[in-house]
């Protein structure tokens, strides 16, 4: 056996002739230490992507169509809030599009209450839950060339938290009123207990809603994660416009109209899917994006929620506030929950994330407080990378990395899951642009398979180093100029942190093995199989201090460093 001792994170790379897929399950996990893929054996051309369609399930798509009638629950889908506990939600009435916002939601008329009925058998339901908790929320367009026709009212959306559930069991519910309606039967497993081992995670981001994402999804299913994270980026709602309809020209948008354009009803589609594909049975833990921004009224972006004029869809569909307010935060756009043997911390590059803001002040009372010993495993997210080789969005987070990267090191993160690249890439421990043993490893899992398509340009490509630039959607944080490559803007060749990168659609598994070892694997939705590409153990052990399960920091100790680069 090797010494696991003489480092904190340790990666073992083996080239293996065949990669068909093989399931990971929690029961019987199917891990080789000696059989680390590290490289594909299939070749990739990254000139000729064939299963890149620029195209989006059709409206008439039987999946995506409302066969609620009324007042029957729709979009029903779980949330994860702790081990023991989960939120069901669901939508009733339907989504309107109309000259004048309907602030009251007046179209839903009287609204059913709000019940789940649940056991451990199909069809015998022990236990029932209720709430007053519902959300809502009217999407308004004021702005120059919009139509006023096409303003839109939500849905109602109820939200139902299942307490004391029994770990890792089976659960068969329906949820809505007894006597306006009540959905079918779904059914889903429990979380298994924190710091529970093995634990299976199931990993994807900018997923849109289009061929190539329910083969994304399909395969996501088929590895079978207990619990699964969206790192941003749900439906891109906000590449439509107003009245439904899209630009795309020649395989490239001709014109991607956000933040004039957003087509509401996309939204109620997608999560009409995702109930049937994945969500009404496997708890998820959300996170934003970008495309979650959907600004109202004057159509410029802000900060945060700004006002209620932000992620209004995203809040009111998504019971964070709920899962935010048990971790101590103030907002919904950043939490913390523990999972298996993991601490997730989800973060925000879209609201003040500078040394003294409110999101700051979080993460450093949050990672002070958990307890190592029960959840050794650390984990962040947040949508937009620290570090990318490519050029699509180079270095746009630079400013948070500037801010954040000296906590998130000096607690011992050992995984930092990204997407808005539509691409995966995988680094090696590092920090401040080098590889550091004691370092996080980040991975970028942007590929979910969304409308927009894989980007295929190396930053270290001849001729290809791009300029750095703040998108109009990046408020928070301003411009920070860096040239971290010995006074360069980007590295004449792989950089030497990042280990692996692709750009093709997939999803990724985290299998928690133990306090020390996790393995980590990158499907690729190849010719319409999942195709392992990229595997890899991380290996966690307490030669970094950070690391070990002892660890706690003082609050008033320093602890931000911060780069500095010429």
């Amino acid at each position: 056996m090797p010494d696991w001792s003489k480092s904190s994170l340790i990666f073992i790379f083996t080239i293996i002739t065949s990669i068909a897929f093989c399931p990971i399950t929690a029961n019987k996990p199917e891990l080789h230490p000696s059989s680390i893929v590290s490289q594909t054996s299939i070749p990739y051309d990254r000139d000729a992507t064939g299963s890149d369609p620029l195209s989006k399930l059709p409206f008439n798509d039987s999946r995506l169509a409302d066969t609620s009638r009324g007042v029957i629950p729709s979009q029903v889908h779980l949330t994860y809030k702790t081990s023991s506990s989960v939120i069901v939600s669901w939508s009733t009435g339907q989504g309107l599009i109309h000259s004048t916002a309907d602030t009251k939601n007046q179209h839903a008329a009287a609204v059913p209450t709000s019940t789940v009925w649940f056991g451990t058998s199909p069809g015998h339901y022990t236990t029932q839950a209720s709430s007053n908790a519902t959300t809502s929320y009217q999407q308004t367009y004021n702005f120059t060339n919009a139509n006023p026709t096409f303003n839109y009212s939500s849905p109602i959306f109820h939200h139902v938290t299942l307490q004391d559930l029994i770990p890792d069991a089976p659960y068969f519910y329906k949820c809505g009123d007894s006597g306006a309606g009540v959905s079918q039967e779904f059914n889903f497993t429990s979380p298994p207990a924190v710091g529970a081992y093995p634990f299976v995670l199931g990993v994807v981001s900018d997923t849109g809603l289009t061929p190539n994402t329910t083969v994304t999804i399909q395969h996501l299913v088929d590895a079978k994660p207990q619990v699964w994270t969206l790192i941003g980026d749900f439906s891109y709602a906000d590449d439509l416009q107003t009245n439904g309809s899209s630009f795309v020209s020649n395989g490239s948008f001709a014109h991607v109209p956000f933040p004039t354009g957003t087509y509401q009803p996309w939204w109620d589609m997608w999560f009409r899917y995702m109930q049937t594909a994945i969500m009404s049975s496997i708890p998820l833990m959300p996170q934003h994006g970008n495309h979650e921004l959907e600004p109202q009224f004057s159509a410029n972006y802000g900060i945060g929620l700004d006002g209620g004029h932000q992620f209004q869809s995203y809040v009111a569909r998504n019971p964070v506030a709920a899962v935010a307010t048990a971790s101590g935060s103030s907002s919904p756009l950043w939490y913390s929950v523990d999972v298996g043997p993991a601490h997730m911390v989800y973060l925000s590059n879209y609201a003040e994330f500078d040394v003294g803001s409110d999101q700051y002040e979080w993460l450093r009372q949050d990672l002070s407080s958990f307890d190592r010993k029960t959840t050794p495993w650390l984990v962040a997210t947040f949508h937009a990378p620290f570090y990318s080789s490519y050029t699509a969005h180079y270095l746009e987070n630079e400013c948070m990395r500037q801010a954040m990267e000296g906590v998130l090191y000096t607690y011992g993160v050992d995984v930092i899951f990204n997407g808005h690249l539509h691409v995966y890439e995988r680094t090696f421990p590092m920090y401040k642009f080098a590889v550091d043993e004691c370092g996080p490893v980040h991975i970028i899992i942007g590929d979910g398979g969304n409308i927009e398509g894989v980007y295929k340009t190396y930053a270290d490509d001849p001729g290809k180093c791009p300029t750095p630039s703040v998108p109009s959607y990046q408020k928070a944080g301003g411009f920070c100029p860096i040239h971290p490559y010995n006074g360069s803007l980007c590295a004449g060749s792989q950089p030497a942190w990042s280990a692996f990168r692709e750009p093709s659609f997939g999803h990724g598994i985290l299998t928690f093995m133990n306090s020390t070892s996790a393995l980590w694997q990158w499907n690729r939705n190849l010719d319409n199989e999942a195709v392992v590409a990229d595997s890899v153990y991380i290996t966690r052990t307490p030669s970094c201090s950070s690391k070990q399960l002892h660890f706690k920091d003082d609050l008033n100790t320093d602890v931000y460093p911060t780069t500095s680069f010429s």
